[in-house]
């Protein structure tokens, strides 16, 4: 309950809410929420685990039930993070705002349990091409991470920035063309598909 109250509250405005507004939104007292984490970076910090952790799923269920050509699964990879915006958004923000107010003990946990998945999805799809090793794909995964996530920020910005240059930001649509033509680009590099 206060993981999905904490999703609900930043899909809305993609803030940091406190710890009171999140027990508010989950209809808890605020003492229970605090049975459950110790601060609201313990609360986003397993937000964003559990959003990397179904975005792997998802992509793991694709390779199985799809067995997508290569190309095939670089494209849903891009155009899956359409349904993981919040995934993106807390990604962008975990090193800045949250991994620095935690405990290194619990950074050292969240920061493996998104190995454990990055592995899993590395060693499918490394037994799903014969071409790519689970090394390579490990490696590519985390570049498709840096890059789709980099490039996100550039595209939807903060409610501010999107304010300050309001004649950039006006075309959302057109945006999402070119965020999702920009990584389907580049991540065909990235796994060495097309020129």
């Amino acid at each position: 309950m206060i993981l999905e109250a904490t999703l609900r509250l930043f899909k809305r405005d993609r803030e940091l809410h406190t710890a009171a507004t999140i027990s508010k939104e989950a209809k808890i007292a605020k003492g229970t929420l605090y049975l459950y984490f110790k601060t609201k970076e313990e609360i986003y910090m397993e937000l964003l685990v559990s959003n990397f952790r179904r975005w792997h799923e998802i992509l793991r269920n694709y390779l199985l039930d799809s067995k997508p050509t290569a190309e095939e699964l670089i494209e849903y990879m891009c155009r899956s993070l359409a349904d993981f915006t919040a995934f993106v958004d807390l990604f962008g923000l975990a090193s800045v705002l949250l991994e620095e107010n935690l405990d290194v003990d619990y950074v050292r946990s969240a920061r493996i349990r998104m190995r454990q998945e990055s592995l899993r999805t590395a060693q499918l799809i490394s037994r799903s091409y014969d071409a790519w090793s689970e090394d390579f794909c490990n490696h590519r995964l985390r570049r498709f991470y840096t890059y789709a996530i980099g490039f996100w920020k550039e595209c939807f910005p903060s409610s501010q920035v999107k304010q300050a240059f309001a004649e950039e930001f006006a075309d959302q649509n057109q945006l999402e063309r070119k965020f999702f033509a920009e990584i389907l680009y580049m991540n065909r590099l990235i796994w060495g598909i097309g020129s």
